[in-house]
């Protein structure tokens, strides 16, 4: 899929690519270096680990379901989300081990993640809102003024309308992190120094404003137009 087809990237982002064979090749790296590893998220979700950074750039340093990047916020803003929740594998012998499979993990913002935590995803959303082979976008996309919106496709679907609720997907800072992201992307391929300099002042603006918007998880200013 294109870049300008996914919601979560601009022009200026690289869309995801082979996303679960990189994946299956660092739980290879990982097993190699530490045979007895049963739990991939401890070793990926540890933000001192090496394997921390490397989950991240399979992602492209992205949050999987807004698309905000690490960089525009802070690493304390991230973590590893279990795609399928871990109370979905409860009941079975192995079923921290088999939720915390790379396979199963993803990298995302603690505003998703946080939101995400009590959704139990069944089929065949699990693959309808897959993130590792950009079903998701087919789901939601960008309005005109850059809002997430779901697509018409699933405009009536309860399941789909409860997902983007709880990631709070309709979000004012949504927007920001966007108009941010587009913003950085302009400003590091300008060649003109007098407008780069102005990009950057319009981007440090505009992260100013965002992160007032946010001294907690739950003070997102919502948007109701």
């Amino acid at each position: 899929m294109s870049k300008d087809k996914d919601y979560r990237n601009t022009q200026y982002c690289p869309v995801l690519d082979n996303v679960q064979e990189k994946k299956q090749d660092l739980e290879v790296k990982i097993k190699f270096e530490s045979p007895r590893t049963r739990i991939f998220y401890n070793k990926v979700s540890d933000r001192k680990s090496p394997y921390h950074k490397m989950f991240a750039e399979i992602y492209n340093d992205k949050c999987a379901y807004c698309g905000v990047i690490w960089g525009l916020l802070p690493v304390e803003s991230f973590e590893v989300d279990h795609f399928i929740n871990e109370a979905s594998f409860l009941e079975r012998a192995n079923g921290r081990a088999e939720a915390g499979k790379l396979e199963n993990l993803v990298w995302a913002c603690i505003s998703c993640n946080r939101g995400k935590w009590k959704i139990t995803i069944p089929a065949p959303y699990d693959d309808i809102l897959n993130v590792d082979n950009e079903n998701i976008s087919k789901v939601f996309m960008r309005d005109k003024d850059f809002y997430i919106r779901i697509c018409d496709t699933y405009k009536e679907d309860e399941f789909i309308h409860e997902f983007y609720k709880e990631l709070r997907l309709d979000y004012q800072t949504r927007r920001l992190d966007y108009l941010a992201l587009q913003l950085q992307g302009k400003y590091r391929n300008e060649k003109d120094e007098v407008r780069k300099s102005e990009l950057g002042e319009c981007l440090s603006l505009l992260l100013m404003r965002r992160n007032r918007m946010t001294t907690g998880e739950n003070s997102y200013e919502k948007y109701r137009g």
